[in-house]
């Protein structure tokens, strides 16, 4: 079963990715969706970090 932390960072990512969704679909202004975008990125980036982290305690 995954963590607590686990978790939060995969609610944190749904919910980045549901803002920027509705910043778009809204024709937010590109300020904005350009922001919103980063922090999607930035929660791509710790999901990855996640995995592999996840990945490398299989392996060893």
């Amino acid at each position: 079963m995954g963590s607590d932390d686990t978790r939060k960072l995969l609610k944190l990512f749904g919910v980045a990715v549901t803002n920027l969704e509705e910043a778009i679909d809204r024709k937010a202004p590109r300020e904005e969706i350009m922001k919103l975008d980063q922090e999607v990125a930035e929660r791509t980036r710790e999901i990855i970090a996640l995995v592999e982290r996840l990945r490398s305690r299989r392996i060893a």
